[in-house]
């Protein structure tokens, strides 16, 4: 805060409290859009935006002109909470933001961006903070108007510019009116039915037709790209390994989780080359690699230390030292990382009962928080008091700040710098930052102190706190910081300075984050530029220091943007004396313990790591919200799930460490990452090894690898005959001019076949001559599906034969049901049965088209043998004895359907027109049986009564019924004409009117005497 000279002259007077009513030209918050619906533009809207300027009350400085504002004595009176906001001045875009264009207040007009922390990536200059960015310039807010906040969605933060985000559902599109509706009977959004249903209905059968062909070709499709897909992925793992093209071990395991190396060492066949070791584990294994002869070493997890967390509540008996208490398990592990494969952690974090506090009050002495201190100075032990309530462990420091001693920020005159306010106020020189008071457990030591301390003033609106907040963080040791909760309240009633500010009093050089007090005084302010947000937020994270903002209403918009870019930061409202401070640092205390949120230090290149909460009342999240809880209470118990992902192997093959920390407290969990980049049977290698050529490479894990300026499996030639035309010779066929047949390469006179892009598909052998997909195919499969391809011919497996191994051994196809193999009337060739009498067929030979049936062919046999009747009566004993006969006594004697022999059961009229039933079976001696009913079922007679009686009751019911139907029908007819004789009736109209020649028959006669009284 700012105490001006005043009088005339050039004289300044006390700068105002920001209590004060603002001057015009103040942030609008609530400004209306330009008419129209346009943005007004603000400056060039073809420039990037300047750096954003400070308080937009504050007049513009220049070199020229010393800053300067208007006197105004401490006597003024303050508006009222809640006064309507000041009109912004010409220079405001209507979102309230100044127009900065060049150089705004004196500053140079290059971007001016806050230095990077080396942990933080380039998308984003703040830690765990995911950035909402605006809509691109053409987007329009869904009223129509386009969006006046920036490029980044928000106002200056010292402003108090609200962050306005374009998070509005942007309008459905809408077709053009000469868009066509994709949909079939409806009219497009142009037409005269305005998108209704359209009148014509689709096509009738032959519509229908057409669109079932194209679903049916459409699923076609469908199908067979799924299948070409499901195939690709199932080559994935194996073309990872095998397209990494590994010549040792350890480069296989680097290319993937799934990769294994065959150390077996005659696991290569003739011209594959040395990567073809590499592949994936179900691959080795299919090519005869045993599995004690794969290496495949997986990740692991160790745990080096694991307390427990405490258990202890207020006021128990036992004293515990803060070292001592525990709040998250496990503290130490080490991890085994094999690139691509996860390892996942468990940590669990719980809340400490009465677990020790140390407070700083950092406090803004400029004039305007002259009453403030007064509040401030009881501070000490009423705090102490409620602060028992949730620890007994509390200490608690002071400090204050004002700004930097060089001009513009204050007046650098000898008399303003002993006394920078005016007229009999008695107020102290001014400074950057003052260590009161360090860390204590004595209340009344902090009243006492902070009773002697004196209001200060400076020039211009914005303060110095970021210096001051700087100092506090890093000093530790003159601060006082123990390793328990740190929570640092900042109290002021105006904004702040930061990175770039420093330029107007000529400091270019970027703050250092060290500690420069002396005698508990920061010595540099005029020697350092103020520090930036992110450079504070990484020394705040580093120190483990929660910051309590304690701001007035006016410069609550501010704060909160600031807490937003600050993790483990709260804000809370100060009332215009501070008589709420004690209640305000409370509440923010319980919000800021109330969530845990984990950080981790920077990983290594080429490590990632993602988070999983597991909070209270069953709530999960992952990704950026995997790394907090909220809502925990002391005693909570929540869990995080982390999974650490190596992606590659360090260069130097070192172990490195990274700690994971909840934010806002000292404890962490130190994981020691050891990369596993070799495979166990390289330590076992043997150098200079005899199986290498006359020990030119070292033998390990299967294969030689050679040394340098030597090549060749077995290393068995020098760089130097690599293309000698000799060589060449080596790698032809007998008669040949094609080297390796095309198929391969001629390396040290040894045929290196090449790869295929389907890692399925492999040439082998001494000249690259052989392959496994040119094989004979049936039903689209190589070898049927039914063998292996080698060198172009198919090995079959057990069962079948043939060229493509199409041909089945197996004769159960050819079973017919009987037993017989095709029912004894032909051969079985390739699991098909081939029947040697042209008149049957079907899959077992069982049927004939042209043959009787066999009931037909043995009905006369049957009849003359059962019965002495029928056709074949007279030569029955000739013709009908190749069969034995068996009679029954009735249908349900007769054997029935699920015995071993094929039966049929016949029904057959005799000569007599009688039923009778028999069963026809054929044993598997060749044997046929009969069995069949002795009493055929003859039809009886008709009962002649009845028949007449019944056609007689029919003819009289008959007619009796027509007798009913007319008499009903003549009955509606009658009340018909009646009803309409009765309408006709009420509508008739007769003429009223009497007929002009008739008269009367009566005459009315009247005694005139009729009612007189007697004269006499």
């Amino acid at each position: 805060m700012a105490a001006a000279s005043g009088g005339a002259g050039g004289q300044r007077g006390h700068r105002r409290s920001p209590r004060a009513r603002p001057e015009p030209g103040g942030a609008a918050e609530g400004a209306q859009p330009a008419p129209g619906g346009a943005a007004k533009p603000c400056c060039s809207a073809a420039r990037p935006s300047p750096p954003a300027p400070l308080l937009a009350s504050q007049p513009p400085f220049s070199p020229s002109s010393p800053p300067a504002r208007p006197s105004r004595p401490p006597s003024l009176p303050k508006p009222q909470p809640g006064a309507p906001p000041p009109r912004p001045r010409p220079g405001l875009d209507g979102s309230g933001e100044e127009c900065v264009s060049g150089a705004g207040r004196g500053r140079p007009s290059a971007d001016l961006p806050l230095p990077p922390l080396p942990s933080l990536s380039p998308s984003s200059p703040f830690p765990r903070r995911p950035v909402r960015r605006a809509p691109p310039p053409t987007a329009r807010r869904s009223g129509g108007q386009p969006d006046r906040t920036g490029q980044d969605g928000r106002g200056d933060p010292r402003t108090g510019g609200t962050r306005r985000e374009a998070g509005r559902a942007p309008r459905r599109a809408q077709p053009s009116p000469a868009q066509p509706s994709p949909l079939p009977g409806r009219r497009g959004a142009g037409g005269a039915a305005g998108g209704r249903l359209g009148a014509r209905p689709l096509a009738g059968a032959s519509s229908a037709a057409a669109m079932a062909e194209i679903n049916l070709k459409f699923l076609t499709w469908a199908g067979i790209l799924c299948c070409l897909i499901w195939s690709g992925f199932g080559q994935q793992a194996g073309s990872d390994c095998i397209k990494a093209n590994a010549k040792s071990c350890g480069e296989c395991i680097q290319a993937g989780p799934n990769c294994g190396w065959c150390k077996k060492t005659d696991f290569l066949q003739e011209g594959e080359p040395t990567s073809a070791r590499c592949d994936d584990l179900a691959a080795l294994r299919s090519k005869g690699c045993p599995m004690e002869d794969i290496e495949n070493p997986r990740g692991s997890k160790q745990v080096l230390e694991d307390r427990e967390v405490t258990n202890r509540k207020i006021g128990a008996a036992e004293k515990l030292k803060p070292e001592a208490i525990t709040q998250i398990q496990p503290q130490k592990l080490v991890l085994k990382l094999r690139v691509g494969e996860p390892q996942t952690v468990s940590l669990k974090f719980k809340r400490a009962e009465d677990y020790p506090i140390d407070l700083y009050y950092l406090m803004d002495l400029s004039y305007s928080m002259k009453d403030d201190l007064e509040n401030v100075k009881s501070l000490g032990t009423a705090l102490m008091q409620e602060m028992q309530k949730i620890t007994s462990d509390f200490r608690i420091g002071f400090g204050s700040f004002v700004e930097k001693t060089v001009m513009p920020y204050i007046s650098t005159t000898p008399a303003k710098l002993r006394n920078p306010c005016t007229g009999d106020q008695n107020c102290t020189s001014p400074f950057s930052y003052k260590n009161v008071l360090s860390l204590t457990s004595e209340g009344n030591r902090f009243n006492e102190l902070v009773g002697k301390q004196q209001i200060s003033g400076n020039l211009d609106s914005p303060e110095g706190g970021f210096d001051a907040i700087m100092q506090v963080a890093v000093c530790g040791d003159q601060i006082g910081w123990r390793n328990v909760t740190r929570l640092l309240v900042f109290s002021t009633d105006a904004g702040f300075h930061f990175a770039g500010d420093g330029k107007l009093g000529g400091i270019v050089l970027p703050n250092d984050g060290r500690c420069h007090l002396e005698n508990n005084v920061y010595t540099m302010s005029h020697y350092y530029d103020y520090p930036s947000i992110a450079h504070l937020v990484q020394k705040l994270s580093e120190n483990n220091i929660q910051t309590i903002f304690a701001v007035t209403e006016e410069f609550q918009a501010v704060y909160k943007e600031l807490k937003n870019l600050i993790p483990k930061s709260a804000v809370g409202t100060l009332s215009s004396n501070s008589s709420n401070v004690i209640q305000l640092i409370i509440d923010a205390y319980n919000s800021l313990s109330s969530e845990v949120i984990l950080e981790n230090s920077k990983l290594p290149k080429g490590v990632a790591i993602s988070y999983k909460s597991y909070c209270k009342n069953g709530v999960n999240d992952t990704q950026e919200d995997g790394r907090k809880c909220s809502n925990i209470s002391i005693g909570d118990e929540v869990r995080f799930e982390i999974n650490v992902t190596a992606y590659e192997c360090p260069k130097k093959g070192q172990n490195e460490t990274i700690k994971i920390k909840p934010l806002g407290f000292t404890e962490e969990v130190e994981i020691n990452l050891q990369f596993i980049c070799e495979c166990q049977c390289q330590s076992e290698g043997e150098p200079n090894s005899p199986a290498c050529h006359e020990g030119n490479g070292t033998f390990e894990c299967g294969a030689c690898r050679c040394n340098e300026g030597r090549i060749g499996r077995l290393c068995e030639c020098s760089t130097d005959e690599v293309n000698s035309e000799d060589m060449d010779a080596y790698c032809r066929r007998e008669n040949s001019t094609e080297i390796c047949s095309n198929n391969g390469e001629c390396i040290c006179g040894q045929c290196v076949c090449k790869k295929r892009e389907n890692t399925n598909e492999v040439y082998s052998g001494k000249y690259c001559e052989c392959d496994n997909f040119n094989c004979d195919r049936s039903n689209g499969l190589i070898c049927g599906g039914n063998g292996i391809c080698k060198c172009r011919v198919c090995e079959c497996f057990p069962n079948f034969t043939g060229s493509a191994c199409d041909c089945s051994l197996d004769t159960t196809p050819c079973m017919a049901s009987n037993g017989q193999i095709c029912n004894g009337r032909g051969t079985c060739e390739c699991g098909t049965c081939n029947c040697t009498d042209p008149k049957f067929q079907g899959p077992t030979c069982e049927m004939c088209q042209t043959c009787l049936g066999v009931c037909a062919e043995h009905k006369d046999c049957v009849q003359c043998r059962a019965f002495d009747k029928g056709e074949k009566k007279e030569t029955c004993s000739q013709e009908c004895m190749h069969f034995n006969m068996t009679r029954v006594e009735s249908r349900d004697k007769l054997p029935q359907p699920g015995q071993p022999d094929p039966l049929s059961h016949c029904k057959e009229k005799d000569v007599d027109d009688c039923w009778f039933y028999f069963t026809y079976s054929v044993n598997s001696n060749g044997e046929a049986n009969v069995h069949v009913v002795e009493t055929p079922e003859c039809p009886s007679g008709p009962d002649i009564i009845p028949i007449v009686a019944g056609v007689v009751a029919g003819i009289v019911l008959i007619g009796l019924a027509l007798l009913l139907i007319w008499k009903l029908l003549m009955i509606i007819h009658d009340r018909r004409e009646f009803a309409k004789f009765e309408k006709e009736k009420m509508n008739a109209k007769w003429d009223t009117q009497e007929n002009p020649i008739y008269k009367s028959p009566i005459n009315n006669f009247k005694n005139p005497n009729y009612g007189r009284k007697a004269g006499l």
